[in-house]
């Protein structure tokens, strides 16, 4: 924990994890997000890396709200088929960069590929004749 000024109102702001609610689509969780906080104004600074250190966990919540697979799961069903992240995107779409971008939570996965992904986690029998 580590001392700062509120850019806000210049009061003492501390560097910490706090606990931040969040809603999406009318469902609402928390999660452990570092920033900057001052209890004085109620403002946050919430910094590029301490964005990056949440949004998996941000992106998993979302996936579970929208019933599509959370980046871990596309993760472990993408290595069962024996895929790396290149030809992962190529089988399915997307490009080079777009498993990893899924499996890192920077992006939601499409609805299409969570359910084709889905069905050949359950049926990998299935991989021969779609890839």
């Amino acid at each position: 924990m580590s001392q700062h000024i509120c850019e806000l109102c210049g009061a003492q702001a501390v560097r910490e994890e706090r606990l931040v609610d969040y809603d999406y689509k009318g469902r609402s969780f928390s999660l452990l997000q570092p920033g900057i906080y001052c209890d004085s104004c109620g403002e946050a600074v919430l910094e590029p890396e301490g964005l990056k250190a949440t949004r998996l966990q941000l992106q998993t919540e979302k996936s579970k709200i929208d019933g599509l697979l959370t980046p871990l799961e596309i993760k472990r069903i993408r290595r069962k088929l024996k895929l790396n992240q290149a030809r992962a995107g190529d089988e399915f779409g997307g490009g080079k960069n777009a498993f990893s971008r899924y499996e890192q939570g920077e992006v939601q996965v499409p609805k299409a590929v969570s359910k084709l992904l889905f069905v050949l986690d359950h049926h990998p029998e299935l991989a021969d004749e779609i890839l």
